[in-house]
């Protein structure tokens, strides 16, 4: 009979007849065939480990050594098993050419000493074959339904439109069709069944893209042509997409696509010179309900890092995005004057991608100009201007903004700002940055939404 137990790392052993290899001889064979396989995907999921722990759902699953009573080997859970062990010990990665991956791990461990699992739950069972009625359910497939049910890829578009609150561009098709009086309702009730990948392929591609009258900044689609029009495309392509004979072979290549674009009817092509009266973009909160307030996550106030791992920016900026995975990667307690000034350049330099993607070259009172000689303070008060004036930002948001680095005493204030970089006597506080963060974080999500 299956049960829970708490069982040291060092008194689990991997499987030497993992289903996944050959057989080998060892605990360390059948840890370095691990590591030549999987190699970067464990250091992967050592991050996640760090950052969320073992997952709950899905614990390691082991039978006693017959060998040594002491031991326990796994029957399900080798590839976390080795993870772990690995994270707890780098030295385990001995093969020269894995000399990266061990460099990784042992800066992830120095990093994380008290994230560190050594002590698990595992479902114990007493012989291997009552293990294998539940391992078979998980790798082998559906089963007719006894097995694991895998979703498919639109499913997946809208859990992790729910749990990240951004939608895949094909999901955002999909609303506007959901949500257009013009759509035939059959339509409407087939869209589930909606190959996404296929639309995903010929949307990828900037011609159809600008046949249908579109375009895809960070993520989300936008448009200057009438709605009325894109939607007229968009639904004669994903109605053509829902037919039983719809290949992906019409679409696969750059060739293919831009012949199965020139063969769609005149009358449902978007006319493009019909536009609408002011630039649209897909905008999630007018497709579903808001969440419930109790189901919306809090930015993590115990966290260890600057930016959370929560925070999801899409940054096409080389060095602006390094320095904004570097801050969700820095220990802050560790590092926070390195943090202060990273901070301090992460910001400026958003501004200034904003500005220059959106060609303001004046102030909002056109007494300035602004240039790279413009202060700090101005130019984000231009961007908050900027957002407030196209509704793209909340308000309040913008107006706490222009306080904030109008208040020389503000956490964010300007003069705050400086010294981190320029006061050789200003010490960061972790606390006081992580503040700091958490009320601009709205603000330079909008920011880089509207950064191409």
């Amino acid at each position: 009979m299956a049960k829970t137990k708490k069982l040291n790392l060092n008194d689990i052993q991997v499987n030497t007849d993992n289903y996944r290899f050959e057989p080998v001889a060892s605990q360390k064979e059948a840890i370095d065939t691990m590591l030549i396989d999987q190699n970067e995907k464990l250091f992967k999921l050592a991050e996640h480990i760090v950052s969320f722990g073992l997952n709950p759902n899905d614990s390691i699953q082991v039978i006693k050594s017959e060998h040594d009573k002491t031991k326990y080997n796994v029957l399900e859970g080798n590839r976390r098993t080795v993870t772990l062990k690995i994270l707890s010990n780098p030295d385990l990665v001995d093969n020269p050419s894995l000399i990266n991956l061990k460099t990784k791990f042992k800066k992830l461990n120095e990093e994380n000493k008290n994230k560190i699992i050594t002590v698990l739950d595992c479902t114990v069972y007493d012989s291997p074959e009552e293990a294998d009625r539940w391992i078979k359910l998980k790798h082998a497939g559906q089963q007719d339904g006894i097995g694991t049910v895998t979703w498919n890829a639109q499913q997946i578009d809208r859990f992790e439109e729910k749990v990240e609150g951004k939608a895949s561009t094909s999901l955002q098709i999909i609303r506007l069709l959901e949500n257009s009086s013009n759509v035939e309702k059959n339509l409407k009730e087939n869209l589930n069944k909606l190959p996404v990948s296929n639309l995903e392929r010929l949307i990828s591609d900037p011609k159809a893209r600008e046949t249908l009258g579109i375009s895809i900044t960070n993520g989300v689609i936008q448009s200057t042509v009438d709605r009325d029009e894109v939607v007229k495309g968009l639904e004669y392509i994903v109605k053509d997409m829902l037919k039983p004979d719809f290949s992906v072979k019409k679409i696969y290549t750059k060739e293919d696509r831009l012949d199965y674009l020139n063969k769609i009817p005149q009358n449902f092509k978007p006319n493009t010179t019909k536009k609408s009266e002011k630039p649209w973009q897909f905008n999630n909160s007018e497709f579903k309900q808001a969440p419930v307030p109790s189901m919306v996550k809090p930015i993590p106030k115990d966290r260890k890092t600057l930016i959370p791992k929560s925070c999801k920016i899409q940054i096409k900026n080389p060095k602006v995005n390094q320095l904004y995975h570097d801050l969700q990667k820095l220990d802050i307690d560790k590092y926070p004057n390195t943090i202060a000034i990273a901070f301090r350049a992460f910001v400026e330099f958003s501004v200034d991608c904003y500005l220059e993607e959106n060609n303001i070259t004046t102030t909002k009172d056109g007494r300035s100009q602004i240039d790279k000689n413009t202060n700090l303070k101005t130019k984000i008060i231009e961007v908050a201007n900027d957002l407030e004036t196209k509704k793209i930002a909340d308000k309040h948001v913008c107006k706490g903004i222009r306080s904030a680095v109008n208040n020389s005493n503000d956490l964010m204030g300007i003069e705050t700002l400086h010294a981190y970089v320029h006061n050789n006597k200003f010490q960061a506080i972790p606390n006081y940055l992580i503040t700091t963060w958490d009320n601009i974080q709205s603000f330079i999500e909008k920011t880089w939404l509207n950064i191409a």
